[in-house]
């Protein structure tokens, strides 16, 4: 691997040379009288794949300073004396159009892609294809950080000309990285060195989170919320140290320093008017409300907290790099937040029979705290999560004008595998149900509304036959998987109301009942949506139907009719938040 510093050049370099060792003098200065050296007969290609390919990036930068052919076979055939001083240490921000570098030079490009394969992890077989991935880098800041400046920024990403000053700017950017360990004199051990390709999956994973937030048309004013609670990046080199961790060669912490070096975590909610803008989420089900907030970096013996929930903690252990949700209250000590290597079988009932697919995955666990957070990413940047009142129909408590807005984590309807909707007679009902590990229960979302003029599906009350109807009661059918055998169990469930609630509805409104639907108690606009559960014994699938009154209980104005819940899944995800 490369010297722990790129920037400083011995007066000698040592490398094999026809079955014996030469010694170089390195030149003090570009103007010096230069002396001739055995490789400047050599053709570049030859060298560069035949010799400099044996000897790490570090000395190549040594190698080039023994005379111009030398400094020639490394940046390539167009270079004069005013560029031979090209330094690691060089403004990385001045323009690439200046670099010394010979773009058209194909053996030095191949040799720069080495040098960022070899030294930065990037993919052998992207080295070999365009190389524009390995032209993917980061800026690094001219001037000092001060306290409360990120380590990194998705705005410092840019693509640089060629190989040469990709590597450059890795090269600097792992030296910020680790500068305590460097400045302590530690070994950075190779389960912990930089990996490019994690850091560009990083940047990717905020930019959409940032994408999200400042979108107000899917985030709404949570996102500006969420985004003032983030905390700047670190490269959590001194956390690691400071937190007692035994760094050797198990720790895999390359990953995770390369999601925590944009934002470190979210800061404390709990003073905050809104105590739910927790950027993984929550949910809502009878007088259960959890949100899950990412943490600041905590170290607990080998894991590191990175989020936590009212009952929930979400760890990643150093040892694997595996991501891990602990259920608090439940009888689970902990469930695997992310897929893992193996075969899986999952068993779905789909349309009244079981779907059987086996899942053959080969899946590295050192990144599964990047995965865990670019699913997360990707489901808010695709709409898979809805925003709104977390706290909206809660039994026995009127809302009284409260709006704390959250990520709720049911399914939203741009997730059509995992949420449906069906209208009958304006009536518009969509429907969702997320696994909730320390409940150990499926939480289902009913979302309830009279469709108004602009939405899709929408008849005049006319068409319809009514200005208004309330919702008297329900029947569900919940088809699970029996545990013993491939035989599907339904359940049939009727009640009164829901949740002791009978909803009046009106187009783009509702108002809520109690008591049989008698006694008023608030009211809303948009979704009359509640939460309920059943049990989490075995996956399976819930549909049913809502029976309505049109005009009210009070004042009916014709028959009783069934508005339709098409069948939704209740699946145990691959990912837990």
């Amino acid at each position: 691997g490369a010297s722990s510093r790129a920037d400083t050049h011995n007066s000698h370099l040592f490398t094999p040379y026809c079955g014996r060792i030469i010694t170089m003098s390195a030149p003090s200065s570009p103007s010096r009288q230069e002396s001739p050296s055995p490789f400047d007969a050599l053709p570049h290609n030859i060298a560069a794949s035949g010799i400099l390919s044996f000897i790490t990036s570090t000395d190549w930068l040594n190698f080039r300073l023994a005379s111009r052919a030398c400094f020639q076979i490394v940046h390539g055939a167009d270079c004069d004396d005013s560029k031979r001083g090209i330094s690691t240490t060089a403004d990385v921000n001045s323009s690439v159009t200046t670099a010394s570098i010979d773009e058209d030079s194909e053996s030095c490009e191949s040799l720069w892609r080495l040098a960022l394969v070899r030294d930065y992890m990037f993919d052998s077989d992207e080295a070999d294809g365009d190389g524009d991935i390995l032209h993917q880098c980061f800026r690094s800041p001219v001037e000092p950080q001060r306290d409360g400046d990120a380590f990194l920024s998705t705005a410092d990403r840019f693509t640089a000309s060629n190989s040469f000053i990709s590597w450059k700017h890795w090269r600097k950017l792992d030296l910020r990285l680790h500068s305590f360990s460097y400045r302590n004199g530690r070994k950075i051990q190779a389960s912990e060195k930089l990996v490019a390709p994690y850091f560009l999956r990083a940047s990717s994973l905020w930019q959409k989170i940032e994408q999200w937030c400042d979108d107000e048309n899917r985030s709404r004013s949570l996102g500006s919320e969420i985004k003032s609670t983030l905390l700047p990046g670190r490269s959590l080199d001194e956390d690691l140290q400071e937190g007692h961790i035994d760094i050797d060669d198990s720790i895999h912490a390359s990953a995770l320093k390369a999601t925590y070096a944009f934002y470190a975590g979210q800061c404390d909610l709990s003073d905050r008017s809104n105590p739910f803008t927790g950027l993984f989420g929550g949910f809502q089900a009878y007088h259960i409300i959890s949100s899950s907030r990412w943490s600041e970096p905590s170290f607990a013996r080998n894991y590191i907290i990175i989020a936590r929930g009212e009952m929930n903690l979400t760890v990643m252990e150093l040892n694997t790099g595996q991501v891990y949700y602990i259920p608090q209250g439940g009888r689970t000590r902990r469930l695997l937040a992310t897929p893992v290597s193996g075969e899986i079988c999952q068993r779905r009932v789909v349309n009244g029979g079981i779907q059987e697919e086996i899942i053959t995955t080969s899946i590295d666990s050192k990144d599964s705290i990047l995965r865990w957070f670019e699913e997360h990413a990707n489901r808010l940047y695709q709409g898979y999560y809805s925003v709104s009142n977390i706290i909206s129909n809660v039994p026995g408590t009127p809302n009284g004008g409260r709006t704390l807005l959250s990520i709720l984590r049911y399914p939203a309807l741009s997730d059509t595998a995992n949420c449906s909707r069906a209208v009958t007679r304006g009536v518009e009902v969509v429907a969702s149900a997320l696994f909730v590990p320390e409940m150990e229960m499926f939480v289902y979302s009913i979302r309830l509304r009279l469709l108004a003029p602009d939405d899709e599906g929408y008849l005049s009350a006319e068409a319809r036959g009514f200005e208004s109807c309330q919702l008297l009661s329900r029947h569900w059918s919940i088809s699970k998987i029996s545990p013993n055998s491939n035989v599907i169990e339904v359940e049939e469930v009727r009640g009164e109301g829901v949740i002791g609630l009978y909803p009046l509805l009106y187009e783009g409104r509702y108002i809520n009942y109690e008591d049989g639907g008698e006694t008023e108690t608030d009211h809303g606009s948009g979704y009359f949506s509640y939460q309920s559960c059943t049990q989490a014994n075995q996956p399976g699938s819930l549909e049913g139907s809502l029976q309505f009154v049109p005009g009210s209980v009070a004042e009916p104005s014709g028959d009783v009719f069934n508005a339709r819940v098409a069948p939704f899944p209740l699946n145990f995800s691959q990912f837990l938040y």
